[in-house]
């Protein structure tokens, strides 16, 4: 998908007034939101296994998933998980030191979930290659979440690993050439130690894919993690990563995702968000529902979907 910006012209808008440069993606947008209540259910097929020791994780987010380490056990959960009602899931893990999550092994599981329940499959990818996209593709896998990373510096320096933006770019490609029914990359504002470093770039991009949706996570400065001290973007830096992922790509949404901090930041980031030109919001604040009325838009809930789905 041709941006409709470059990423130099990106960068200057960056730097610009903010009230501005969010008037501007806001009328872009459509005057609608639909809020997220609840995610859908994450499953690590590595159980705390991974290969990384990112500096944002540590491993920390695996503890919240359910854990299902085999074919069998994999397939075991997601029958529990559709005889309670729950439509979907999304598949994570830990990652290799490739940066891809291992789900070529569950293939056969994949597809077996996909013809007995009625579960929607969405799976952070990694960076795929063209044979892993295809057979997940194949397998029936519904949507790719791949974080897309546009600093080597920040692979390096968080993820301890080489990964270039050309490679985010090939994987991308993989993905748009499978059988994979849609895409939704995720951008991870502050992901270099709280900074702004390669968000805008990542955002460039993203013109080598189709796009379904962008999602915008927000780092959170996790206790226990290398990254637990630190201060994360400002709520105003976060509006203008929005704003500009609006104006760059006008036609398609754009979400903010359930990973960002909370209380009153979360507050913060939920209001410019939505005054930046954001369609959806996952785990919406009281505050979210009180801009959303105060702007007009019309209002659409769901009690549990992912953003980067519907």
């Amino acid at each position: 998908m041709k941006p409709e910006i470059t990423y130099q012209e990106a960068k200057k808008l960056f730097s610009q007034d903010y009230e501005r440069l969010f008037e501007e993606a806001r009328d872009l947008a459509e005057k609608r939101v639909t809020f997220y209540k609840n995610a859908f259910v994450p499953i690590s097929i590595t159980g705390l296994r991974c290969e990384l020791n990112c500096k944002h994780c540590q491993r920390h987010y695996l503890r919240h998933m359910l854990k299902a380490e085999t074919q069998e056990k994999f397939i075991e959960v997601c029958k529990k998980l559709d005889e309670k009602g729950i439509p979907g899931i999304v598949l994570s893990g830990g990652s290799t030191r490739q940066g891809v999550v291992p789900l070529q092994r569950f293939v056969e599981a994949i597809r077996r979930v996909k013809e007995e329940t009625s579960l929607t499959i969405l799976a952070h990818t990694g960076v795929v290659n063209e044979r892993q996209a295809k057979l997940l593709g194949e397998a029936g896998l519904d949507c790719a979440l791949i974080d897309v990373v546009g600093s080597e510096r920040t692979t390096k320096e968080v993820f301890g690993i080489n990964l270039s933006p050309k490679k985010y770019i090939e994987a991308l490609k993989a993905i748009d050439k499978s059988k994979i029914r849609k895409v939704s990359p995720h951008i991870i504002v502050g992901l270099h130690f709280g900074k702004i470093v390669g968000e805008l770039k990542a955002l460039s991009m993203l013109s080598s894919s189709r796009l379904d949706n962008i999602v915008i996570v927000v780092l959170i400065p996790t206790e226990g993690t290398a990254m637990q001290g630190i201060s994360p973007p400002s709520p105003i830096e976060i509006g203008k990563i929005i704003a500009i992922a609006k104006i760059m790509y006008p036609s398609i949404d754009i979400a903010l995702g359930c990973v960002r901090p909370g209380k009153i930041y979360r507050e913060a980031i939920d209001e410019f968000a939505l005054k930046a030109g954001a369609t959806k919001l996952a785990v919406p604040s009281s505050k979210a529902k009180l801009v959303a009325r105060e702007l007009g838009l019309k209002i659409k809930e769901y009690e549990q979907m992912c953003c980067g789905w519907i």
